[in-house]
């Protein structure tokens, strides 16, 4: 009777709780009060998987908090600030050092997306990665109409930043001391020469950044299930949750003031594989 006894408990703590089996392509655990979230990290942005791994592996995630919650939008976390004894301004810390952008056409911002936080373009014209913040996406579902202004609107916005870049390096600021427009009536051959040496540097820096396409299979994403699209192209994407997006939805449903969780979501972060 007692067997059958602890048999029957321990069956209504499975029917409750559910297979605590990671799932096959899960590389990490994070781990909440509100539940688990199974994160695949992705082989195509190398550098971003391994100091996550590493991160994680060292405990220095252990409890931190999802800090910032934007309904509809991400949850973000992953500072050290945020810990009990950590000090500082949320949203202001990290290891010390940070990544180049793995920016991959075909790993954009669709619901379950994680990322890398960033500071912003005008401190941060190479777009480096933080080298511990990350949000994860809830996102909404986007209108058709909606992604096709997106979809016009980012290519145009990294031509900008392209622009801006090289109006902030100093090797380049002789570009701002030409008068192109009359170069080009009063020596023809000088303004061409001048012309193809401001496009070449151009498409120099050009190559810095990724070019930028929306697919369909990132607009029936977005449309049938949702994200972030503004941020494609822009952000490195270096994994996704492939189990437990219901506890991003419970986290992105707490009581914030602004964007700052007013009640802290603690973590810890394990290498499962």
């Amino acid at each position: 009777m007692k067997l059958i006894n602890f048999l029957y408990a321990l069956l209504s703590v499975v029917i409750l709780f559910g297979c605590s089996k990671a799932p096959d392509r899960a590389d990490v655990l994070i781990s909440t009060d509100h539940g688990n979230i199974y994160i695949d990290l992705y082989d195509e942005t190398p550098e971003h998987k391994e100091n996550f791994l590493r991160l994680a592996s060292e405990g220095f995630y252990d409890g931190t908090t999802f800090f910032r919650i934007v309904k509809e939008f991400m949850i973000q976390g992953g500072d050290p600030n945020t810990k009990e004894d950590g000090g500082g301004r949320p949203g202001a810390g990290g290891p010390g050092y940070t990544l180049e952008k793995e920016i991959v056409p075909g790993r954009y911002h669709k619901r379950g997306a994680l990322a890398a936080a960033r500071m912003p373009d005008q401190i941060n014209p190479q777009w480096e990665s933080s080298g511990s913040q990350f949000y994860i996406v809830q996102g909404r579902k986007w209108d058709l109409n909606d992604l096709d202004r997106i979809s016009t609107q980012i290519p145009a916005m990294i031509e900008s930043h392209v622009h801006y870049v090289m109006e902030a390096t100093p090797k380049y600021n002789w570009v701002r001391s030409v008068d192109l427009e009359g170069l080009s009536v009063s020596n023809p051959d000088s303004f061409a020469l001048v012309d193809g040496q401001i496009k070449s540097a151009l498409d120099n820096i050009r190559r810095q950044y990724p070019s930028y396409n929306m697919t369909p299979e990132m607009r029936k994403q977005y449309s049938n299930y949702g994200g972030a699209p503004m941020l494609d192209g822009m952000y490195t994407v270096f994994g996704e949750v492939i189990q437990g997006m219901d506890v991003v939805d419970k986290i992105a449903a707490m009581p914030v003031q602004g964007e700052m969780a007013l009640e802290p979501v603690r973590m810890e972060i394990e290498v499962i594989k």
